[in-house]
């Protein structure tokens, strides 16, 4: 007889099953669609995820194609309607099928649902024309229904930095920053060619999360008559999205500017001098640029090194920020001051910020830490978590990590609940589809 087991009582290697192949129909799901962007995505009682995270530095010739993309795939499970997997007598996740064999987990991971379509991001296959080369660290978009049909590609990124971003109007459509330029391409049935915005651009930023957004803050070089001149530095320009008009906010001095992030109405930036030395800001920009720019760190890069590895905003008042191996917490005191203080005294990793909690990696584990009373709760106790691979989906915070027995490199989906953590219980599973030599730890043979 099948049972329903909430995840309050599974064990992490009971839920990981080997891995087999998927040949029925799949579903077409509905719902609402959460999480949109990251490395997961849902809508409805269905999550959309990639089985594995794999380094694009680590593909060689071959790779990333139907034949040789097994477990490295693109699933979904169906949960019940309070999230729950649904488990056979022998332990293992029912529910779990393989929705498309393409890498979607890796280094520039993009997915995103509109109407039926899932549209996601995997690395380049294509070889260079001229060298014959492979280019894996090129990102390509794809589109394929929501029941795995109709793999449309729809372009590839001309540089490695190439970024991707949805805006949820009327019309849905994706902003994208690749090749020195800011697209924009319409999300409909029949798709088609993205429209330059503006070019020139050096460097631009877009918010963390999906949503609907006025505009887009990029920086231009200065001309060659300025640089003939003597001078040294950038421009900071916004792009209006309703109008298309852009302009120029302003050119801090002989600084350059470093575009960090753009979120709760606030630009964040490093500036850098000529003497290699620079420090974080925050600007909302109501009276020009500059005029009340927040110092949000003490430390920032000096003769060319960087303190700040990670620089994170939480509202618009704290940012989190990670410098000699800690957690710093940054709180905004008036227009240009603020006060810092440690969150986290042991070497740790951002990987989130979601309402009054900053999560965060460690050798040890996924834990997350209230900014506001330094509460710390522990969301999973497990070793080899691959850093920089969370996302957050409802009551639940998805992560790629090796299993204790893993006896390849591969690093393969999980989730924790996050109210087990409130609760002092933290109880987390693996949702992917496992190899058997890393499920038993034994090497079998090909």
């Amino acid at each position: 007889m099948k049972k329903i087991i909430s995840i309050l009582a599974v064990l992490v290697l009971s839920v990981c099953f080997i891995f087999t192949g998927c040949s029925k129909p799949l579903d077409l799901p509905k719902g609402d669609v959460s999480s949109n962007g990251g490395s997961v995505v849902s809508i409805g009682n269905y999550v959309y995820y990639s089985n594995t995270f794999v380094d694009y530095t680590t593909l060689v010739s071959g790779d990333n194609t139907e034949k040789t993309t097994k477990h490295n795939a693109i699933y979904r499970v169906k949960t019940d309607d309070y999230g729950y997997v649904s488990l056979d007598d022998d332990g293992k996740i029912e529910n779990i099928e393989k929705v498309y064999s393409k890498m979607a987990g890796f280094n520039n991971s993009n997915m995103f649902i509109v109407d039926e379509y899932l549209y996601f991001t995997s690395p380049n296959v294509h070889k260079e024309q001229k060298t014959g080369n492979d280019r894996f660290d090129l990102t390509t978009l794809f589109r394929i229904k929501l029941d795995g049909t109709g793999l449309k590609e729809i372009l590839t990124t001309k540089t490695t930095q190439g970024k991707f971003f949805l805006v949820t109007e009327e019309t849905p459509y994706l902003l994208i920053f690749d090749d020195n330029k800011i697209s924009k391409l319409e999300i409909k049935d029949k798709l088609g060619s993205a429209e330059v915005l503006v070019d020139d651009v050096l460097d631009a930023v877009f918010p963390e999360k999906y949503g609907i957004i006025n505009e887009v803050y990029y920086t231009t070089d200065i001309s060659e008559e300025e640089k003939n001149a003597g001078l040294s530095g950038n421009y900071l320009n916004k792009l209006n999205l309703t109008t298309g008009q852009t302009t120029q906010l302003g050119k801090p001095a002989t600084q350059t500017i470093t575009l960090v992030a753009y979120e709760n109405g606030t630009l964040y930036y490093k500036l850098l001098d000529n003497n290699g030395d620079s420090l974080y800001y925050g600007d909302t920009l109501k009276s020009g640029f500059g005029a009340n720019q927040t110092k949000y760190t003490l430390v920032g890069e000096t003769d060319g090194e960087d303190s700040v590895s990670q620089f994170v905003p939480i509202n618009e008042n704290n940012v989190v920020y990670k410098a000699e191996s800690m957690l710093f917490l940054s709180t905004k005191l008036d227009t240009t001051t603020a006060s810092y203080q440690v969150l986290v005294s042991e070497d740790a990793y951002i990987e989130y910020v979601e309402g009054d909690y900053v999560y965060y990696s460690t050798e040890n584990g996924l834990y997350r830490i209230s900014y506001k009373d330094k509460t710390v709760q522990t969301l999973a106790e497990q070793k080899n978590i691959k850093q920089g691979s969370c996302d957050i989906d409802g009551e639940y915070i998805y992560f790629y990590a090796k299993l204790d027995t893993n006896t390849t490199e591969n690093y393969y989906a999980f989730r924790a609940n996050i109210k087990t953590a409130e609760l002092g219980r933290p109880k987390f599973e693996c949702i992917a589809t496992v190899l058997e030599e890393d499920l038993t730890g034994e090497t079998t043979e090909e």
